[in-house]
């Protein structure tokens, strides 16, 4: 069995794009045996925004041209390659087309599913994190950007690691709630399906 060696979360970055920030999640990648392996070329950004009719947020850019072809079961495991992105509306969901209207779920860009298979969508026009739920059916911003997206991907592996605990799931969720906050999340929702 592992021993608890931190007692909170370590965040080998905070931003994606300050100093270091490439070397320092690759560094902190290899130690959780997740090989890094970086998209090669920039057409397929270039491809996937002329598809969706959409420009794909810098910040987000950056992490996937870096980090974009990473497959591991342990970080980012459900997050799709950039060319499987899709409108929310063109998706396999069949309770999305039947639970919302197509002038809303035009509005969302499908980039990963949640642990229940449902959409993680970016909103095109904040670049916002939103879930879309067939249990219970409801839609609602989980992150306020990629950026938090992948923060809680750094804390789940570590958890995943046993290299951090929390005393208790209120812990955990004040923790996060802290660390990925904004305006309009649904904090028991996030919690509840994510």
């Amino acid at each position: 069995m592992s021993e608890i060696i931190n007692r909170e979360p370590i965040l080998p970055i905070r931003q994606i794009g300050e100093d270091n920030w490439i070397e320092n999640l690759t560094s902190f990648l290899d130690n959780h045996d997740v090989e890094v392996i970086s998209l090669k070329g920039e057409k397929i950004f270039q491809k996937t925004e002329q598809y969706l009719d959409w420009i794909i947020p810098l910040q987000t850019k950056d992490y996937f041209f870096n980090f974009g072809d990473i497959e591991s079961s342990d970080f980012m495991y459900n997050l799709k390659k950039i060319g499987e992105w899709e409108v929310l509306t063109n998706s396999i969901w069949e309770f999305v087309s039947l639970n919302f209207q197509t002038e809303e779920t035009d509005k969302y860009i499908v980039f990963s599913e949640s642990p229940s298979n449902d959409p993680i969508c970016f909103n095109r026009d904040t670049g916002e994190v939103y879930l879309f739920s067939h249990d219970p059916i409801k839609m609602a911003k989980v992150y306020k950007d990629f950026n938090d997206y992948l923060l809680n991907e750094i804390v789940e592996i570590q958890k995943l690691y046993a290299e951090i605990a929390f005393d208790s799931s209120k812990e955990e969720i004040a923790y996060k709630e802290n660390l990925l906050d904004g305006d309009g999340i649904d904090f028991d929702f996030r919690y509840l399906k994510l």
